[in-house]
């Protein structure tokens, strides 16, 4: 996710390639292993397990302390304190893909919500026209030739958006041929309650690995807790609560970052269910402390009644 755009703000579109809002600090400088136990708490209810770029580097320590989302790294409903991240597979995230211009460079992330669809931030779609974007799925190492490689068709980006941080930060594009892998589930209005303080969520991306760093060569994700409308605008007084979510630990030390946009903020719903929660969307450098992750709020109607106009079938 990338760090371009307005000064101290940065969307997390792909690095030197576009203006976009980039997400901040995606996955810590080498991401350490998360626990068996947190893996389970966020994937288990949901029974979904069935390019280039540099690798990661760097020692950086995540979250420390003892005592809860703000000073320990703790995640209402895990327990346990996560340490930045770890290495990924798309086995266990089939609908994680990234976005690639003509020749081949990663700038963007997305979610496959729909065969033929993939949803992803609307300020990915700034620079690199729709025609000339292919959607890479099941590569987890981005100098393999792994997984698929799909043409984009066509592009819709949200009415609403203006730029990073003004108006519905989201885009969804249609592919030429449906893509072989498992969708995720958009998160919906009835899905609400699941944006509250401390809810544990999950970051994928093949963004920089820390604050104007190298991009991850490998699939990255972590564990952030979701905040509190009000901390979220803490800093950022335009915040829209409507459209926006954002995550993070006081501390920082786990985040997106530039090359991340678009890619998914998911989670498990009081349904049991993973969803689809936010598209990244910017944050204020990577991973700094207390300047969580922005991410576009997917539950939402409108948005909903939008996609479904992109035939985008499956979409529910």
């Amino acid at each position: 996710m990338g760090k371009h755009g307005v000064t101290g703000r940065h969307e997390r579109g792909a690095g030197a390639h576009r203006a976009v809002r980039v997400r901040r600090g995606a996955w810590r400088s080498a991401l350490a292993l998360l626990t068996v136990l947190v893996a389970a708490a966020v994937f288990g209810a949901a029974g979904i397990g069935s390019a280039e770029g540099r690798e990661p580097g760097g020692d950086g320590p995540g979250p420390g302390g003892t005592g809860g989302v703000v000073s320990g790294g703790t995640v209402d409903g895990v327990g346990v304190r996560v340490v930045g991240g770890a290495q990924a597979s798309t086995s266990d995230h089939p609908w994680a893909v990234y976005l690639a211009d003509a020749s081949g460079f990663q700038f963007c992330g997305g979610t496959l919500v729909a065969p033929t669809k993939v949803l992803t931030a609307a300020h990915c779609m700034s620079s690199t026209p729709a025609t000339q974007m292919t959607v890479v799925a099941g590569r987890d190492d981005k100098q393999s030739r792994d997984g698929s490689s799909t043409p984009v068709s066509k592009a819709w980006v949200s009415p609403d958006f203006q730029s990073v941080g003004r108006g519905l930060d989201v885009a969804v594009l249609t592919l030429a041929t449906p893509v072989q892998r498992t969708p995720l589930r958009i998160a919906g209005p009835a899905d609400a309650a699941t944006y509250r303080e401390g809810v544990a969520a999950q970051i994928v991306g093949w963004g920089t690995t820390q604050e104007s760093g190298a991009a991850s060569r490998f699939l990255q994700t972590a564990t952030v807790p979701l905040r509190a409308d009000d901390y979220c605008r803490t800093g950022d007084p335009d915040f829209d609560p409507t459209l926006l979510t954002c995550a993070g630990y006081d501390e920082g030390g786990v985040d997106t970052c530039q090359g991340d946009s678009g890619g998914p903020l998911f989670g498990t719903t009081s349904t049991g269910a993973l969803k689809v929660l936010g598209a990244t969307s910017f944050g204020e450098g990577c991973a700094r402390p207390g300047k969580p992750g922005v991410y576009a709020r997917v539950a939402d109607a409108k948005l909903r009644e939008w996609i479904r106009g992109q035939d985008a079938d499956g979409v529910n």
